[in-house]
């Protein structure tokens, strides 16, 4: 447990280092969020708001955690060596996924400043935004160190992703309308059982998986 923490600290603190890397993020986000505005002027229908929001967030999970794996390959065969591989990639998506969730949750508070905020159960929406990111995180985790390993940077990364991305996003839009009130029959508890399976195969897929992938 230790290690772990250890290992969450250090790219805690590499992350914190890398400002150009933040200022990126942010300025992505001010764009996007402003192009919506500009777009819709809060003329946002329901159902419309539901998908340009998790567009939004996956395109802005992609551009945060490309950086994962790419051009650090060296640096974490070195970790490798020092800790078991489970750990590093528990290590990884706890990160990962605390980051993106930070990161996301920015992108929805400009999101539905400029926009506007349709949802009458913020609540669930909320703790769905949280699965959802969190098992993007974990998807997107796998398929970087797949890619860096493979040296087929971001097509290989989009081919392994697609397969498990889009049961998740159908999950998350599923609850989301619920959330909005956009009469999408259906009920919270068998979505929400689907979106934390999916994570629960993402995490264990990567888990079972990295030891194999990095062993050389």
């Amino acid at each position: 447990m230790n290690q772990i923490i250890a290992i969450i600290q250090r790219e805690f603190r590499h992350e914190i280092r890398s400002r150009k890397s933040w200022l990126a993020i942010l300025l992505y986000i001010a764009s996007i969020v402003y192009i919506c505005y500009l777009g819709f002027h809060h003329d946002l229908d329901a159902e419309t708001w539901n998908t340009l929001f998790w567009i939004l967030v996956v395109f802005i999970a992609m551009f945060a955690s490309s950086g994962s794996f790419s051009g650090r390959e060296a640096e974490m065969l070195y970790i490798y060596t020092l800790v078991s591989p489970q750990k590093f990639i528990i290590a990884r998506l706890i990160y990962n996924g605390l980051f993106m969730l930070f990161v996301s949750l920015m992108a929805f508070g400009g999101y539905i400043f400029f926009v506007g905020c349709p949802l009458s159960n913020l609540p669930i929406f909320l703790l769905t935004m949280l699965f959802t990111i969190w098992g993007i995180a974990s998807l997107l985790t796998l398929s970087f160190s797949i890619a860096a390993k493979g040296a087929g940077g971001f097509a290989l990364m989009s081919i392994i992703s697609f397969p498990l991305l889009i049961p998740l996003l159908i999950s998350a839009q599923h609850l989301a309308a619920l959330c909005l009130n956009i009469g999408y029959t259906g009920g919270y508890a068998g979505n929400m059982v689907a979106l934390i399976s999916l994570d629960v195969i993402v995490a264990a897929l990567s888990y079972l998986l990295f030891p194999y992938l990095w062993r050389d």
